[in-house]
């Protein structure tokens, strides 16, 4: 029975107290006309309680497992939870005079409203639609005893009856609450759909087989619950499937659930020829954030802005953690020009937000960097919407941050006719073809365990002598043992042995196809027709399943006699283990018990049979085969024989009857089976095409990001050239002192990735004296205090600038440090000796020596040799020892030129 976790019941998640929500006046008008009806029909039943009112015991049972079962919840998507708990309801109803029933209904809600504290509405109400469904249950259930005969017919239609009502008046009351307190409408609230009414049901009608094994011996009660823990489980897979959809930090969709969202909406809009829009959001600079307040700062503030996101976009929106810091949001029937609004309006939030962190005592703030892309302007498919969105999002990280950008106003935007992602032309001329495709990866085909029951045997192309002589005598074994025990068996219930063929069959025939057989629940009715019939339903059952099995594939004959003779071999085993005569109440018990055994025996004889016929094939050991292959469904068979057992005890009570009851649990299992096989496989071929789709754009934005560094390095060594063009007696200095760095990396022996580092940071060492007025810069007098201070912020300044670009990150402690000296007096901070990055020492020397030998407002170029000899005395204290040697090793003092006029450095590498 589902108790609905409606947003009526989402209040929950505080203590009911003054500030608990209150419901509205008509929800609390029909509050109370339900609480009237409940009270007048609760009035008569309760005066008629006595201390000698026949029952208690029951009710004491009943109540007490209701009451645990009422805590164990399974929470499903749009605000359902379901309980198991009207399985032990409907007893109640069918055992016990109205009196104890209405005490049931208050009671089993008792232990749970003391765990959560709900508000005290929706406990009331909850307590009052059960009293009222459980009398009216109770109603019927004895109305229909009353008008038929007293058969075992009449009882199983008076419990479907009660099973019916209860249902129907729970979920006719809490429609109207719904609306009225929440604003749901029954198609939104689902109170009436398929899937909220057959759960449901099936429960009840498992509490009707409750009911029956309780009337025929109380202890089997500890059994009959069997098929509830499945039942409990597979209500899970509805919650498990949300969880694969959304993401558990921000609550927004994950990348798997857009990339489908994606590809539907978009075949809509070119189907019906809509517009549609992909935002991509980059949250900026989420590292710093981490870095300076911990990474629970950075998730606060990615929930934050997801709160933003659902506060902005409109029911249909999609909103997504595409990963890390990015997000994406999906806009159906929306253009670009008011997708751009939506953006605008998202990040104008996002900037005036505050972020209350716990590592902070003042809120802290973020920006995001948006890019859009829309349908069909910039890309007809997934890919080259996603990537033209990407780009947008790199231009306004470039220009900034905290901005919107169109991907139509990309200056990298590619013709409408082109062949591949990117194909671009850089400044110098030099074509730049694009990287060919990827070339598809098929994994290597994946083992799959066979399904639990008829497993593929081997599937032969040629029989070996070995391998036909295994299969033959065991299909011989089989076959014949079979026809003994179908002549000799003692069972004369021809009728139900024809329902467990039928169920047996049925199972088989709703069996779940994948790559390497199928999944079936049909070893349940094998292992039960054992139970019930003997060694006389061995041979048919076999026969049944191998043909139903036949009919879908199509196997070759010996592989058809070889699973009729081990099938059949199996039940007959399990056949054996309930051959002991087991009689009273007692014996029953020991029945169901060893159906555990029976479940092992089936299990061991056919999976060791086919896993001798494996190994033979294989020329590999029998052990290692089982254990790798099928040793992992040994519980599922012994799940299996238990239930088997519980359904004889039912056949024994309740007849054929018992098998119809039995099968609605195990058609549920089928359902879940093929609900969550189905979403497997999706989710398995989603996730092919998502990783196709980032192999592709990550060419494509390889060559992007490529582009973009290229292009701003050049911005940059423009601003660098800039800025000794604003002394004439520095022009190309930062170019020699990038050549002089080089050479010293070199000389050290820096790998090539940190020889590249180094050239950037020397050639941007200076491009923070942007920041510094010309008339500092190039005042020929020395500089005040004020104006020295104001000259040592060019270091900081510049690595800030550098900083900016992102992908120059590792080239900023040597543009900020290139100033230290050795002895730890230098600037900004003053390290000492080997706390000053390498790249740092180094452009510090080289900085120092093209100083020297270069003419400047101040005074006239040094002599080579003076230059030299004023390195070498400052090494150590100024200059770091080993920069200065390699120095020297690749500059020779024949190899420098001395004309001032023209400083040049022969510099070998």
């Amino acid at each position: 029975m589902s108790t609905f976790q409606t947003p009526l019941e989402h209040q929950v998640l505080a203590p009911a107290g003054p500030g608990a929500p209150k419901l509205g006046l008509k929800a609390s008008v029909y509050f109370f006309v339900v609480a009237a009806a409940a009270a007048v029909a609760s009035i008569v039943p309760l005066s008629n309680l006595k201390a000698s009112t026949p029952g208690w015991t029951t009710f004491a049972i009943l109540a007490g497992i209701a009451a645990t079962a009422q805590l164990f919840v399974v929470s499903a998507p749009r605000h359902y939870a379901y309980h198991t708990t009207i399985v032990f309801l409907i007893p109640a109803v069918m055992l016990l005079p109205p009196g104890l029933v209405v005490l049931i209904a208050v009671i089993h809600h008792m232990p749970e409203w003391l765990k959560t504290r709900v508000a005290w509405y929706i406990q009331s109400f909850n307590v009052l639609n059960w009293t009222l469904a459980m009398l009216g249950a109770w109603a019927s259930f004895h109305g229909v005893i009353g008008i038929a005969s007293h058969s075992r017919l009449s009882y199983a239609v008076a419990g479907v009856a009660a099973a019916a009502s209860m249902v129907a008046i729970n979920h006719v009351l809490m429609a109207p609450m719904l609306r009225l307190a929440r604003g749901l409408s029954i198609r939104d609230s689902g109170l009436f759909s398929f899937q909220s009414l057959s759960t449901d049901l099936v429960l009840a009608m498992l509490g009707v087989a409750l009911a029956a094994f309780w009337r025929s011996n109380p202890w089997l009660i500890l059994f009959a619950v069997a098929p509830l823990f499945l039942i409990h489980r597979s209500l899970s897979v509805p919650q498990l499937q949300e969880e694969a959809r959304v993401d558990p930090k921000t609550g927004l969709f994950n990348a798997r659930h857009f990339a489908i969202a994606l590809n539907e909406e978009l075949t809509r809009a070119a189907r019906f020829e809509r517009p549609l829009s992909l935002v991509m959001a980059d949250l900026d600079l989420l590292r710093d954030i981490n870095n300076t307040y911990g990474h629970l700062a950075g998730d606060a503030v990615l929930q934050g802005i997801a709160e933003v996101f659902r506060s902005h976009l409109r029911h249909y929106d999609v909103p997504a953690r595409f990963g890390g810091e990015e997000f994406a949001i999906l806009l159906p029937e929306t253009p670009p020009e008011q997708a751009f609004e939506i953006a605008e309006r998202i990040r104008r939030t996002v900037a005036a937000s505050t972020f209350d962190v716990e590592t902070s005592s003042e809120p802290i703030r973020a920006t995001v960097s948006i890019g859009i892309a829309g349908y069909p302007r910039d890309g007809v498919d997934t890919n080259e919407l996603i990537h033209q969105a990407d780009l947008a999002v790199y231009r306004a990280k470039l220009q900034g941050r905290n901005r919107v950008l169109d991907a139509s106003s990309d200056p990298l935007e590619l013709p409408e006719q082109r062949q591949a992602l990117l194909v671009a032309v850089p400044e110098n001329g030099e074509h730049m073809a694009p990287l060919p495709p990827a070339v598809e990866a098929l994994p290597e085909r994946e083992r799959r365990h066979p399904r639990p029951h008829a497993l593929h045997g081997p599937r032969f192309l040629s029989l070996s002598r070995s391998l036909a002589a295994f299969v033959g005598l065991v299909s011989l074994a089989g076959i014949t043992a079979g026809v003994l025990g179908a002549v000799f068996g003692h069972s004369q219930d021809w009728i139900g042995l024809a329902a467990i063929i039928a169920l047996v069959g049925a199972g088989q025939a709703l069996a779940l196809e994948v790559d390497d057989g199928s999944i079936s629940v049909s070893a349940v009715g094998a292992i039960a027709g054992a139970a019930l019939f003997g060694p006389r339903a061995a041979l048919a059952l076999a026969i049944t399943t191998t043909a139903v099995e036949w009919s879908a594939r199509r196997d070759p004959f010996h592989y058809v006699v070889f699973n009729i003779g081990t099938l059949t071999l199996a039940s007959l085993a399990a056949a054996a283990v309930f051959t002991a005569g087991f009689t009273g109440d007692l014996g029953r018990l020991v029945y169901v018990g060893s159906g555990f055994a029976a479940g092992a025996t089936y299990f061991a004889v056919n999976m060791g049979l086919l896993s001798g016929a494996v190994a033979i094939e294989g020329h590999q050991r029998w052990l290692a085969v089982f254990r790798e292959r099928f040793a992992w469904l040994a519980t599922h068979y012994l799940v299996y024989g238990f239930i088997a057992g519980v359904i004889w005890v039912g056949h024994d009570t309740a007849g054929l009857w018992a098998l119809a009851v039995f099968a609605l649990p195990l058609l549920l299992m089928r359902k879940t089976q093929e609900a969550y096989l189905r979403h497997t496989q999706r989710s398995a071929q989603k996730l092919r095409e998502a990783a196709e789709t980032i192999q592709t754009q990550n060419v494509s934005l390889e060559h992007a990001n490529k582009l973009l560094r290229e292009r701003s390095t050049a911005a940059m060594e423009s601003l660098s050239a800039t800025v000794d063009a604003r002394d004439k007696y520095t022009a190309g200095h930062s170019r020699r002192v990038q050549q002089l760095a080089l050479a010293i990396g070199r000389e050290l022996g820096l790998s090539q990735a940190e020889l590249d580092l180094l050239g950037h940071a020397a050639l941007f060492h200076d491009i923070g004296k942007l920041a510094i007025p010309d008339a500092i810069l190039l005042k020929p007098a020395s500089l005040s205090m004020e104006e020295w201070d104001l000259m040592q912020r060019h270091a900081d300044e510049g690595a800030r600038i550098i900083d900016r670009l992102g992908f120059l990150n590792d080239a900023v402690p040597a543009i900020r440090h290139h100033h230290e000296r050795f002895d730890g007096t230098g600037y900004p901070d003053g390290l000492v000796g080997e706390e000053i990055p390498l790249g740092a020492r180094i452009i510090h020397v080289a900085d120092a020596l093209d100083s020297m030998l270069t003419t400047r407002i101040y005074r006239a170029a040094r002599p080579a040799s003076e230059a030299l000899e004023e390195l070498r005395r400052a090494s150590g204290t100024q200059f770091c020892p080993r920069c200065v040697a390699a120095l020297e090793r690749i500059l020779p003092l024949e190899g420098i030129d001395d004309d001032p006029a023209r400083p040049r450095i022969a510099a070998a590498s």
